[in-house]
């Protein structure tokens, strides 16, 4: 005989973003509130992991961030050491020494679970440090400072942490909320023409499937987003983050424990594409032609129109995308075309059962739990064949 005690509980998670300019200006107070300083207690301490390439962007980023916390130490947050620069890019999520890295900080340093580490870089760097910081003490308080357009209004608003094993992206992570988010804007002023433009993606992404009246306009300001107006995309970012976190914070599956995942439409492509280009493709560069390719399936599949499929191209070609890469070409010792063990990996990742998010007219969506070759096989040759035509055709 056996018996049964079912048991259930809930913990509630909230945290801030805040959207602002020059956060470690003396007089931006936004990491004072992040930190949440005890009156009259210990100060607030943090260790700080700063993405190379964000001070590639801006030389004086470490001197600024040292000044800030000199002239905040009253208000009671404080340095725990001297902020360290690592590599960003998914080289560093493909090795787990940065596990050893961040704990070993934290360990000297005497961190503990009511301290933070703040991270400030690109999506990997975040996914990585986040993925460290999660397990430190089960899980040391995060504050993210995206300091990229993809980050910005995407890989910095989850609450996913992970690194890649084994050729497969983030087989090793953890579901763990940041502390707080801060979107500073001018980090994205120095980001070269390909960060600039690769976060956009995402933007139209999230639009199909959730936002029709976001995805005319995103067609309306495509060439002002090509031509680097900060204004604009500061638009994009905040109008594109508030619909991920809508569905974090509202769809009722935020660590994923069903098998569908909205917010990753065009991905299952995409995640095998970086790999089979050796990263060569970033992440977003990867996603417009997922999102192409899962549009124009939409097309065969007679769930949006064949003018929707162009129009979303369109606004990727405007932008300047290139929708075609010759990984596509690829073939396994079968015949197959290699992109296709994104499908095995993406089936792997949800728990067993195939499950692709797919418009159901523009700014809806419903899943499908099938995948036909034959379909696949058609939107590849139309893709590769496209052109943008007459009232789509991007200004140049």
């Amino acid at each position: 005989m056996s018996t049964v005690h079912h048991q259930t509980f809930a913990v509630p998670y909230a945290f801030d973003v805040h959207f602002t300019r020059d956060v470690f200006a003396p007089d931006n107070d936004a990491l004072v509130k992040a930190m949440h300083p005890r009156v009259g207690g210990r100060p607030a301490r943090a260790l700080i992991y700063v993405d190379e390439g964000a001070i590639r962007q801006n030389p004086k980023l470490i001197q600024s961030i040292h000044l800030w916390f000199a002239a905040h130490e009253a208000d009671g947050v404080q340095l725990a050491a001297a902020p360290e620069v690592i590599p960003g890019g998914e080289a560093l999520k493909g090795e787990i020494a940065i596990l050893d890295k961040v704990g070993r900080a934290c360990f000297d340093n005497g961190i503990c679970r009511h301290s933070y580490i703040i991270i400030i870089g690109g999506g990997a760097v975040l996914d990585a440090v986040g993925f460290a910081a999660s397990i430190v003490h089960r899980g040391i308080r995060q504050i993210r400072l995206p300091t990229t357009v993809l980050a910005q209004c995407d890989a910095g608003l989850g609450v996913k942490n992970g690194v890649n094993r084994f050729g497969s992206k983030n087989f090793y992570g953890t579901f763990t909320p940041p502390s707080t988010i801060i979107n500073d804007a001018r980090f994205l002023e120095s980001l070269d023409d390909r960060s600039w433009r690769a976060g956009i993606a995402e933007a139209v992404k999230v639009a199909i499937i959730k936002d029709a009246e976001f995805l005319v306009q995103l067609g309306e300001r495509a060439v002002k987003l090509r031509e680097r107006d900060l204004a604009t995309m500061e638009w994009l970012i905040e109008r594109c983050a508030l619909l991920h976190l809508d569905h974090i914070t509202k769809a009722g599956d935020p660590f994923e424990q069903g098998s569908s995942r909205p917010l990753d439409f065009g991905h299952w492509s995409a995640h095998r594409m970086e790999t089979l280009s050796n990263h060569r493709l970033l992440h977003g560069e990867a996603v417009a032609i997922g999102v192409a390719i899962d549009s124009l399936y939409a097309v065969e599949l007679k769930r949006i129109t064949a003018e929707e499929g162009d129009r979303i191209l369109s606004i990727f070609a405007t932008c300047g995308f290139r929708l075609w890469d010759e990984v596509l070409d690829l073939r396994d010792a079968t015949g197959h075309r290699a992109v296709l063990i994104g499908l095995t990996q993406f089936r792997e990742h949800l728990g067993g059962e195939l499950t692709l998010a797919m418009p159901e007219g523009l700014g809806k969506r419903s899943d499908i739990h099938e995948f036909e070759e034959p379909l696949f096989e058609r939107v590849l040759t139309k893709l590769k064949r496209w052109r943008p035509t007459g009232a789509n055709a991007p200004v140049r």
